[in-house]
């Protein structure tokens, strides 16, 4: 049996405003499993993941790896957990590409020749060979989105956490973007409107509204579900339209 990566329980959130965000919501993910988060605009996707390295603190329980997330811990959860945001530009904010991928190691105390080495060997990975002087801001969104995920992936955490990871590329970078992820061992939670990328990716769906987990369980079976789908506001894949077509 594979060990718990991920485990909440009954986990609830409200902010300054006294709006509910999340209504004791349970789930969990194991090691090595990829997890779509869906459903529509405010269902507390995002609020969600932001517990996963306690960027926000509500009632319940949150678990990394066994370890229950407290004030005292978050240093060893955030280096266990990665979280790669919607907008590249809010995690990209030093002159140079490389400075912001090198950034999180430096602060670790790392030596420079071994911070060189890593910071390389990531960019490489992630075909962005070649940029590492050049300024973010003057890269293409594609590139900055990859560039924000070399950020996280160049400290080597277990867990790896993406928000609307493919919003706003254009096909040919959501095309490459994924098939980076596809070969990115680790175990990944996704939250995402884009169900076809949920389809390629994860192996299990968490359904989310106003707060509540409404579903969960294998991919297929919840992304076939077109009455489920269309009482949330979400679509049946295109790509699962295609395959039933043939």
């Amino acid at each position: 049996m594979k060990k718990k990566a991920v485990r909440i329980q009954d986990l609830s959130f409200s902010y300054p405003d006294k709006s509910a965000a999340l209504d004791r919501i349970s789930f969990s993910v194991s090691s090595g499993e990829s997890l779509g988060i869906i459903g529509p605009n405010g269902a507390g996707k995002s609020t969600a993941l932001l517990h996963l390295n306690g960027v926000l603190k509500g009632k319940g329980e949150v678990r990394i790896l066994g370890e229950k997330v407290h004030k005292g811990n978050l240093k060893w959860v955030r280096s266990r957990v990665g979280i790669v945001f919607q907008d590249p530009n809010d995690q990209l904010f030093m002159p140079t590409v490389f400075d912001d991928v090198a950034f999180g190691l430096l602060n670790l105390g790392w030596e420079k020749e071994e911070v060189q080495n890593r910071v390389q060997r990531v960019l490489k990975n992630l075909g962005l060979e070649g940029v590492q002087d050049r300024n973010p801001s003057h890269l293409s969104f594609g590139e900055k989105k990859k560039i924000s995920l070399a950020t996280v992936l160049v400290l080597e955490p277990e867990i790896l956490v993406l928000d609307e990871p493919t919003a706003n590329l254009d096909p040919g970078s959501r095309r490459n973007f994924l098939e980076i992820l596809e070969g990115i061992p680790k175990t990944k939670i996704m939250a995402t409107h884009d169900l076809d990328s949920v389809w390629q990716l994860c192996s299990r769906v968490l359904l989310m509204n106003k707060g509540k987990v409404i579903a969960q369980g294998e991919s297929r079976e919840i992304l076939e579900d077109e009455k489920l789908l269309e009482q949330n506001n979400l679509e049946v894949p295109h790509r699962l339209l295609l395959e039933k077509k043939e």
